[in-house]
């Protein structure tokens, strides 16, 4: 298994201008479908703003006008793009973090690789295992009900240090709010605080049974370019969630 190089998953992170505005580079985020932004002074790349950079401030003291220089993190994790994929997760995981900076032997940054390429790179291994969905949902998942003020749920968020809440009405899944969601829907509407959760959850959610297939959630997951997705039982009340970061770590126990 694993016997692809983090290199070949490398791509080369969007930029923002280190004076750009945190609205700015959320706008970025979500018109490139990314969740990291490689910041930049000149041609210098000096730091890295992401979207668990932005989201658990939110509701606390993030102004819309602040400069990207004041949420920026300059400590990233650093891999070889010779490193096997499999030690790539190992460093993912143990790091807890979401993006590996990939450089070449003589340092140079050649990209980025994230959670997402590292599940997608496993989804042929995951063919030779009889792995279900219901074998990696944790029951732990954060819930609430749609009618939850959207402060309260970014409390919630925060308490949890979970990227995401299912909505639920009666145990069925009925939406789901992300980070991609707090920071492409909420920041710049401070009004939208106190709005019930229903006003900017995305809804419909994106389900699976229990039962499916892993290899075949994770190429679903490719298609639909989500980073998790609600698992429910046969009367489709909610299982829990599956995300990236279940998967990685139920690989490296195959490791």
């Amino acid at each position: 298994m694993f016997k692809r190089k983090v290199g070949e998953l490398a791509r080369r992170p969007g930029l923002i201008a280190i004076d750009a505005t945190v609205t700015a580079a959320a706008a970025a985020m979500a018109c490139q479908d990314v969740d990291c932004l490689a910041v930049v002074s000149g041609r210098k790349v000096v730091g890295f703003v992401t979207e668990p950079d932005l989201c658990p401030q939110l509701d606390v003291d993030l102004e819309e006008s602040a400069p990207v220089a004041e949420v920026l993190t300059r400590a990233v994790g650093l891999v070889s793009s010779a490193l096997g994929v499999d030690d790539a997760v190992r460093a993912m995981l143990e790091q807890h973090r979401r993006h590996l900076i990939v450089q070449t032997p003589t340092g140079a940054m050649c990209g980025i690789v994230t959670d997402k390429e590292l599940v997608t790179a496993l989804a042929v291994d995951f063919m030779v295992e009889n792995v279900l969905c219901q074998n990696l949902v944790r029951p732990d998942t954060a819930v609430v009900a749609p009618e939850t003020s959207v402060r309260d749920t970014l409390r919630l968020l925060r308490a949890r240090d979970a990227d995401s809440v299912v909505a639920v009405r009666t145990q069925m899944p009925v939406g789901i709010f992300t980070e991609r969601d707090a920071i492409s829907k909420v920041l710049g509407f401070p009004d939208r605080l106190t709005a019930p959760l229903s006003r900017v959850m995305t809804s419909p959610v994106i389900s699976v049974p229990g039962t499916a297939m892993l290899y075949k959630v994770i190429l679903y997951m490719h298609q639909k370019e989500v980073r998790r997705v609600v698992v429910v039982h046969g009367d489709g009340t909610l299982a829990g969630l599956l995300t990236q970061h279940h998967i990685l770590a139920y690989a490296r126990r195959l490791l």
